[in-house]
């Protein structure tokens, strides 16, 4: 009798709050028509829900909360699979969806991560979060095929081609492990937001492919623990999507780009100030602080990744938007993807 070839795959989700959520997820995990899988709980939370005490999954909780990047790092330590397979507790995945995600990765072996369809778990023919591809232009500001800052598409399959992206969203981050060990795994640091960006980023550097399936769809509900006005998370965002930029870019691009990138955060600043938005001046200004305060660790993360890096940033340049999506959206009201010039290597071809 032959050995069974088919991949394992663990499906590592990480809980913060919401003993409902997570029902709904494992549920919808169980659902699935593939079946050689692992699932690993990994809870960041102060609750135990009743379903740890659950045969079927292997169950981890952190004394403390140690952030969704460690928590990640934490399941993908345990995790035995040829891929993992990343879900908030708050998803629910199609049955199909990880049958599809294994066959598509099992073409290619330049494959490293692949990107389900998003959707919003409440309209479910709406995008959510990194929607139909996730997006980034070169001064490290993301966005996605259908959502761009607050505008939302529909889903009318105009976005059903599988194409080369930039970035996958850790709420459904289908990758091969061996690809995330290679590249550093999640920087702890980060804590919250950005993180999945950064280690994708570092995926393109070290000569693997990320792409988007249209054919594996999942629904998300996004942010239920924490409102998308919170201070926290906006310091998150600026912070760490600063942080990017000075690790991944090679020197001569650093030198241009985020110059640029820090003129900008500052005018944001100024409109916030002087519009009374305290709490997101607040934010901004905490993000300067702890890159200013950090720069020595900053630097040597930086080091580390550019004595690694196999791949040229003229050759990550080509799944990056060259005009800044930012000024586009604000200057000429340009709030959808068809209407912004997509980057060079467009469409994916195994």
């Amino acid at each position: 009798m032959k050995p069974d070839k088919t991949p394992l795959v663990s499906v590592i989700i990480i809980h913060y709050k919401g003993e409902g959520f997570l029902s709904k997820c494992i549920a919808a995990v169980e659902r699935s028509t593939f079946h050689h899988m692992e699932i690993i709980v990994v809870n960041n939370g102060l609750e135990t829900p009743a379903l740890s005490r659950r045969e079927g999954f292997f169950y981890i909780k952190n004394e403390n909360n140690l952030g969704f990047a460690e928590g990640c790092n934490v399941g993908i330590g345990m995790a035995k699979g040829e891929y993992v397979f990343i879900l908030n507790n708050d998803v629910e995945i199609s049955p199909d969806c990880i049958e599809i995600l294994v066959e598509k990765a099992g073409g290619d072996s330049s494959l490293g991560i692949l990107q389900p369809k998003m959707l919003d778990v409440h309209e479910k023919n709406r995008f959510h979060s990194s929607a139909a591809g996730g997006m980034i232009d070169i001064l490290g500001y993301p966005f996605a095929r259908g959502r761009i800052l607050s505008a939302i598409e529909e889903d009318k399959g105009q976005y059903d081609d599988s194409i080369h992206v930039f970035w996958v969203s850790g709420a459904a981050f289908f990758a091969k492990r061996s690809v995330l060990i290679e590249a550093g795994l999640f920087d702890k640091d980060f804590f919250l937001y950005m993180e999945e960006i950064d280690l994708c980023w570092r995926v393109h550097l070290s000569g693997y492919k990320i792409i988007y399936v249209p054919e594996a769809v999942i629904y998300h509900v996004g942010c239920p623990n924490i409102g998308r006005e919170n201070i926290m998370r906006m310091y998150y965002v600026h912070r760490n999507s600063m942080i990017m930029l000075l690790k991944n870019l090679s020197m001569p691009y650093l030198l241009i780009l985020f110059p640029v990138r820090l003129i900008l955060e500052s005018g944001i600043l100024l409109l916030y100030l002087t519009s009374f938005r305290l709490k997101r001046s607040i934010a901004i200004l905490k993000a300067f602080i702890y890159i200013f305060c950090k720069s020595k660790t900053i630097r040597t993360k930086r080091r580390e990744i550019q004595e690694k890096r196999k791949v040229s940033d003229k050759k990550v340049f080509e799944s990056m938007h060259k005009k800044p999506v930012l000024l586009q959206y604000a200057l000429f009201g340009k709030k959808y993807y068809s209407r912004i010039n997509p980057p060079v290597s467009k469409y994916y071809q195994p």
